[in-house]
């Protein structure tokens, strides 16, 4: 059987001509399907190419006809040789309009580099990739992509499988959103805990600033405006505000509903802004926080308010777990480094309680908690979003009788560039 190329003619087909060529090719496709044809030839500017279906038997063809992924064979150079009917469904056109047409057309031009390569792989071997189909009404299509290759005496082509990604996509994207909503709760429920810590921090520059401007009041009185005591107490008294509105801003930055937004920003700065946060609740239990921060600069690529987050959650911990121990030795250190794996690596240790075995198993288990009003969803809430960050956080296990928890995690570092790039303090 014999198909013609539909490349451009110089002379122009009539409609009786095009209803003819359209019908033949048409019964060419019912036939391949069908299982009729054991080899077609396409006649192309460069010669004929036959290509054969030898072993393709019947039940197969069905097979691959009610699949429920959308199936393909496709030459090198990107022509359709053959679509099965959920493909041609995936893209919301007829399947005549398929076989013969490039893939590249129905791929969008971002992934179009991609699926080159798929195709190029799949000559010699398996090889797997996502891309994003464009469907015939404007819409994108994620999919899966498996290729294999396929080979015959006549031809070189590649078998590909396409799975539709949309519902995971979404389901994906509904449990990220999820998640950003369980965490802007426990950032309110934290900040809820904290109110009173946080509102003698902001009364205390607050005061200061009453008191500086008292003074310059009773020195502009006497006289004495001109005096360099008045100028040092406006100076202190601006600082003072610029204090105070610090916090205030930070504490609106850290309960605010927001998408997660990755820059560069240095991990030695996120753990002083959390060490200032909670300045007032560790000083009012009487423990020492010893801040073991790297010399220089730990680039990291991440969301500030999402790393502070969990910094906010281990730190806390920390200080439940010193305050319930009762001893006269109330510590909790927190170091940051680089790894020789290019990770940075945060490590929170404290003198406390300590975990038992069990519940160190289970410690970042949603739901579970070792405190009476606990909701047990900070360190789950925790692990997700270091591993979102493509982390990974651990508890380290107690040599011999060590008391207390040590808990790490580790975030790819920021990789360098060409030109040296400011992150964040």
């Amino acid at each position: 059987m014999s198909v013609k190329d539909t490349a451009p003619r110089p002379r122009r087909l009539s409609v009786r001509e095009l209803r003819v060529r359209l019908a033949e090719a048409e019964q060419t496709l019912h036939a391949i399907q069908g299982g009729e044809v054991d080899a077609f030839v396409v006649h192309t500017r460069h010669g004929d190419q036959v290509f054969t279906l030898q072993g393709a038997e019947h039940p197969y063809r069905v097979l691959v006809e009610q699949m429920e992924e959308g199936a393909a064979t496709v030459s090198t150079d990107g022509t359709i040789l053959y679509a099965n009917r959920c493909l041609a469904a995936m893209l919301g056109t007829a399947l005549e309009r398929l076989v013969g047409a490039s893939i590249y057309a129905c791929v969008s031009p971002a992934n179009q580099p991609a699926v080159r390569v798929l195709l190029e792989h799949g000559r010699t071997g398996a090889y797997r990739a996502e891309a994003t189909l464009c469907a015939a009404d404007g819409t994108s299509v994620p999919v899966a992509l498996a290729a294999n290759p396929v080979r015959t005496e006549d031809v070189e082509a590649v078998c590909l499988i396409l799975t539709d990604l949309t519902n995971r996509k979404q389901a994906e994207e509904d449990a990220r959103q999820h998640q950003a909503e369980l965490a802007h709760v426990l950032r309110l429920s934290t900040m809820g805990a904290l109110a009173a810590e946080l509102a003698h921090g902001i009364n205390q520059p607050l005061a200061a600033i009453a008191n500086d401007v008292e003074a310059c009041a009773t020195y502009v009185r006497s006289g004495k405006a001109a005096s360099r005591k008045l100028l040092e107490l406006l100076e202190h008294a601006a600082a003072e505000a610029l204090g105070a509105g610090d916090i205030v801003h930070h504490m609106r930055e850290f309960v605010q509903k927001r998408g997660s937004h990755l820059e560069a920003t240095n991990l030695n700065g996120l753990v002083r802004n959390v060490a200032r946060l909670l300045e007032h609740e560790i000083v009012q239990r009487e423990i020492t926080l010893r801040l073991d921060l790297a010399s220089r600069p730990i680039p990291v690529r991440a969301d500030r308010i999402e790393i502070e987050q969990v910094l906010v959650n281990l730190i806390q911990n920390a200080i439940e777990a010193v305050s319930e121990a009762g001893s006269e030795r109330k510590q909790i250190h927190v170091q940051t480094r680089k790894t020789e794996d290019a990770m940075a690596e945060v490590t929170v240790r404290d003198i406390g309680t300590g975990l038992s075995d069990a519940a160190a198993k289970r410690l970042f288990e949603a739901f579970f908690t070792t405190k009476p009003q606990g909701l047990g969803m900070g360190l789950a809430i925790s692990r997700s979003i270091i591993e979102a960050h493509h982390g990974r956080i651990w508890m380290e296990p107690r040599a011999g009788g060590a008391r207390g928890t040590t808990v790490r995690f580790a975030l790819p570092m920021q990789p360098p560039s060409k030109r040296a790039r400011r992150t964040r303090p």
